[in-house]
C-alpha cells in the first residue's frame, strides 16, 4: 500500500491594517494547493464624528494587540511560521518612478548596475517620504520593486546580460513610519517570538494577486473605498503606475445616515449593512436612498479629480475594479459608471465596473464559514492570497 507524502505547508498570519478596521487571518499555505483559511477576526475601529490620525493609530495598535493575543491563545497548536502585514492609507507612502540611463557607448546590464540605479532612486525617495509623514520621524522602506525594464525600446522582465545604450526602469518604492512599524513588531514579538515579519503596502500586494485575475497589460483602475480614505490605483502596461488617495470613505455614508435618521453611528452602520444585503424594508429604503445618492455624488466628484490626475499621461483603461465594504452600495457603483467619467477612458465610454465578492474567489482560497456575499471581506481575502503566494517566494 502506498501513502502520499504530506505536502510541505506553512502557517501564515496575515494582518490587513486599514483606516477603519484591522483584519486578522490565520492561513495554511501549501505549495500547489489553494490556501486554507483556519481562522479570522475583524476589529472595526471606533466610528467617530471627527477622527484624527492619533485616534486611528491608538486604536489600530490596540486592535493588533487584541487579535494577536486571540491567535496566540486560541490557536496555540497552529503557531504562525511568519507574519505578513499589509498596510493601506494613511499608513504608507509610495511612488512609481521611471529611471532612465543613457550612454554614448553600449553597456552590459548587470546586477550591480541595476542595484546602483535602485539605490540612487531610494536616496531621492527618502526625503519625499519623510516630508509626507513628518520630517522629524524616521521612515522604513517597505518595497523597492523593479516592475518593468525597457531595453532598446522593448519591455523586458529580465534584462540582465543585454547590451544597450539606453535603459529605462519602472521602479515602485514604498515606505512607512519606522516608529509605527516598530510598535507593531514589538507586539508580534511579545506573542509569537522571533518569527519573520514582512510588511507590505496594499497597492503592491493587491497588484500582485489581481494581475493573475485581470490582464495587467491591458490595465485597470482599482478603487478601494476604505472606511475613511479612498485609494485609486492605475495599472497599465503591466506596471502599477500611480496611486492617489482622497479623504472620503464609506464611513461618510454612515455619518450621513445617522444624521438623517437621528440615530447613533452604530445603528446607522447596521442599517447600511442591511441595505447592502438588499434586506431593508421598502419604506426605510425609500427614505434613505436619496441621502446616500447625494453622498455618492460627492464621492464621484473626488474620484473625478483623482482620475484627472491619473490620466495626465493618456486615457485610462476601460476596466475599473471597485473594492471595499462600501463597494456593495448600488449608489456607489452607479456613480462609478456615469457618463461624466467616460471622458477619462480610452474608449470614451463609461467605465466597465467590476466588483468582487468572496464567492468570486472560489477555487482560489478555501474560506469556509465566511459570508460569501459580503463585499467587505473581498479585499482582505485578496491580501490573504497575496500573502500565501509570498510565503513560497521567500
Amino acid at each position: 500500500m502506498f501513502f502520499s507524502r504530506p505536502k510541505e505547508a506553512k502557517n501564515v498570519l496575515v494582518f490587513d491594517i486599514g483606516s477603519s478596521s484591522v483584519n486578522g487571518f490565520l492561513v495554511r499555505s501549501s505549495q500547489g494547493a489553494s490556501p486554507e483559511l483556519l481562522a479570522n477576526t475583524r476589529t472595526s475601529l471606533p466610528l467617530l464624528d471627527n477622527p484624527d490620525l492619533a485616534h486611528l493609530e491608538r486604536h489600530t495598535r490596540k486592535a493588533v494587540r487584541e487579535q494577536s493575543e486571540h491567535f496566540r491563545k486560541d490557536f496555540s497548536k497552529t503557531p504562525p511560521d511568519f507574519i505578513f502585514a499589509v498596510i493601506s492609507a494613511p499608513w504608507y507612502f509610495c511612488e512609481t518612478k521611471i529611471v532612465k540611463l543613457a550612454r554614448r557607448e553600449p553597456f552590459i546590464i548587470n546586477e550591480e548596475l541595476v542595484s546602483s540605479l535602485v539605490a540612487d532612486e531610494l536616496e531621492l525617495f527618502r526625503p519625499r517620504a519623510q516630508e509626507k509623514f513628518s520630517m522629524a520621524e524616521e521612515i522604513e522602506i517597505l518595497e523597492s520593486e523593479a516592475m518593468r525594464f525597457t531595453v532598446n525600446g522593448y519591455h523586458l522582465k529580465n534584462p540582465l546580460g543585454k547590451k544597450t545604450t539606453q535603459l529605462e526602469l519602472a521602479l515602485y518604492v514604498s515606505a512607512a513610519r519606522k516608529n509605527f512599524l516598530s510598535t507593531l513588531r514589538e507586539i508580534w514579538r511579545h506573542f509569537f517570538g522571533e518569527i519573520p515579519v514582512q510588511a507590505a503596502s496594499e497597492p503592491l500586494a493587491l497588484f500582485r494577486v489581481l494581475s493573475e485575475m485581470v490582464n495587467p497589460q491591458e490595465g485597470f483602475v482599482l478603487v478601494d473605498v476604505g472606511g475613511e480614505i479612498t485609494e485609486v490605483y492605475l495599472v497599465r502596461g503591466g506596471v502599477l503606475e500611480n496611486v492617489v488617495a482622497f479623504n472620503w470613505g464609506g464611513n461618510l455614508m454612515i455619518r450621513r445616515l445617522a444624521s438623517l435618521l437621528k440615530v447613533d453611528l452604530g445603528e446607522a452602520l447596521s442599517i447600511f449593512k442591511t441595505k447592502v444585503r438588499g434586506e431593508l424594508k421598502p419604506a426605510l429604503d425609500e427614505k434613505i436612498s436619496p441621502a446616500l445618492t447625494g453622498v455618492c455624488s460627492q464621492w464621484q466628484s473626488f474620484l473625478a479629480e483623482s482620475l484627472l490626475d491619473l490620466g495626465k499621461n493618456g486615457p485610462l483603461p476601460q476596466t475599473l475594479l471597485l473594492l471595499g465594504g462600501a463597494a456593495g452600495s448600488e449608489a456607489l457603483k452607479s456613480c462609478a459608471t456615469t457618463q461624466e467619467l467616460a471622458s477619462f477612458t480610452i474608449l470614451g465610454k463609461p467605465f466597465n465596473v467590476l466588483t468582487f465578492i468572496p464567492e468570486n474567489l472560489d477555487g482560489r482560497i478555501q474560506a469556509r464559514g465566511l459570508d460569501r456575499k459580503d463585499p467587505q471581506m473581498t479585499l482582505p481575502l485578496l491580501l490573504v492570497l497575496s500573502a500565501s503566494n509570498y510565503a513560497w517566494k521567500k
